[in-house]
């Protein structure tokens, strides 16, 4: 292996623990707490060390929102991947807390109110597909699936279903604190409530 290879690993290396730890910081304090300092502080690095990997503060919220969605992708794959296992409300319930206690979450407000951050990130989620567009799809396709396996109503149309619970994931995102929600033992017993109104009935 060249010096150069080796370099460039451990660079990879080091930008990944630093975006571990940027999650870290930004789920347990928010998304005001993360600097460049507060990164290195987390990290247990010198105060410099995050400059060697990021650009500044916008590059590193950047990077995290990048990376996060790469991780959503793989809660989509795995949704599928629990289809005829456990049950539909609880397999919806746990989807819908992967993305509720993502960190673009908590970065979300100042992803929008950043233009070079919003259009950054808005060309990831197309390069991507991974996005909120893509949860409508996850969790549609994911009812499908449960239906061909014979455990939601043949006559259920699983598209609308992806559309209003994503919809619901969205608003909740969206609207914060700032509007009257259910807590999370309230959502999980929707999700169940929903999944039982389409399961098959004799």
């Amino acid at each position: 292996m060249t010096p150069a290879r080796r370099a460039a690993e451990a660079t990879e290396a080091l930008r990944l623990a630093l975006i571990g730890h940027a999650r870290q910081l930004v789920n347990r304090e928010g998304a005001s707490a993360l600097t460049m300092r507060a990164l290195a502080a987390e990290a247990g690095c010198a105060t410099g060390l995050p400059y060697k990997v990021f650009a500044d503060r916008r590059d590193l919220v950047l990077q995290v929102v990048q990376a996060e969605l790469v991780r959503l992708q793989a809660a989509s794959e795995e949704l599928m991947a629990r289809v005829g296992t456990g049950t539909v409300g609880a397999n919806l319930g746990w989807f819908c807390n992967v993305i509720l206690d993502s960190t673009p979450v908590a970065l979300i407000r100042e992803v929008a109110s950043h233009d070079h951050l919003s259009s950054a990130v808005t060309a990831q989620v197309h390069s991507t597909g991974v996005g909120p567009g893509s949860f409508e799809s996850g969790v549609g396709n994911y009812l499908a699936a449960e239906q061909k396996a014979g455990r939601i109503d043949e006559e259920i149309d699983t598209a609308a279903f992806g559309f209003v619970i994503a919809g619901a994931i969205h608003n909740l995102i969206m609207s914060g604190d700032a509007w009257p929600r259910p807590s999370r033992r309230q959502l999980l017993q929707r999700l169940a409530a929903i999944a039982a109104a389409i399961a098959p009935h004799s």
